[in-house]
């Protein structure tokens, strides 16, 4: 049977291989974009040995660590807000890396129980400029000393091709947004007419937070995975269509 669905799918271009081998043994059409590109930091190489533990953000966190020339050594706790990230760490520094079970945020990261009772540890976090204050924030509250050390930085994609967004005005009935960066910049690219578009539309997001960004779409018509990870992503837009 024929999907009627046609999905917009923003997300960082180092997820689309996998999203697009997937969806394209399905009837759904899909369109991926970007208004994000990732620039690379540039840090001293240097050994992390000290830490009671470390933290990875994102996938991105972790090549750009290893690009720079930062180790870690092997008998440090790493963890990963999701398992993509988790196993990348794990496979690129060779040390054990915890993750989330189901929901993959920084709450849930922040609920494991190696988070809770870090009083009078240190800890560092490796990330993306401006990234997860929250996991910062939180762990001093509990009494960790925290260092945070950003690898790369997100910056928004040139984009002014009004054909292109007149076509996804047509053709698109379903978003899938991964960031909140890539749901500033795409909205921020958008015509004032483009409202009513976007209020038809469904909308597939990894969090409520990221929900909470989209006040001018129903409820019900945003569907929320608890993890951006691309299965789950996945999974999302082919039960949809």
């Amino acid at each position: 049977m024929t999907s009627t669905t046609k999905a917009l799918i923003l997300q960082p271009d180092d997820s689309k291989q996998r999203i697009t081998d997937a969806l394209s043994q399905s009837s759904i059409e899909f369109i991926q974009h970007s208004f994000i590109d990732i620039e690379p930091i540039a840090v001293e190489p240097k050994t992390y040995a000290d830490y009671h533990g470390v933290i990875w953000i994102s996938k991105n966190a972790v090549k750009f660590a290893n690009h720079s020339g930062l180790s870690f050594s092997p008998n440090t706790p790493m963890f990963a807000v999701g398992p993509s990230t988790a196993r990348l760490a794990a496979n690129t520094f060779g040390a054990s890396t915890c993750c989330p079970t189901f929901k993959h945020d920084s709450e849930s990261l922040l609920s494991l129980a190696e988070l809770k009772s870090v009083d009078k540890q240190q800890w560092l976090i490796v990330k993306g400029e401006k990234g997860r204050d929250l996991i910062f924030d939180t762990l001093r509250a509990r009494g960790a000393k925290v260092d945070s050390i950003d690898v790369y930085r997100r910056v928004k994609r040139s984009f002014s091709d009004e054909q292109q967004v007149t076509q996804w005005m047509n053709t698109v009935n379903l978003i899938v947004v991964t960031s909140a960066e890539q749901l500033g910049y795409f909205l921020s690219s958008l015509p004032r007419e483009a409202g009513s578009w976007l209020s038809r539309c469904h909308w597939i997001v990894p969090s409520e937070r990221l929900r909470d960004l989209i006040p001018f779409v129903a409820a019900n018509t945003i569907s929320v995975t608890g993890s951006a990870t691309e299965s789950k992503m996945i999974e999302a837009i082919i039960e949809h269509g």
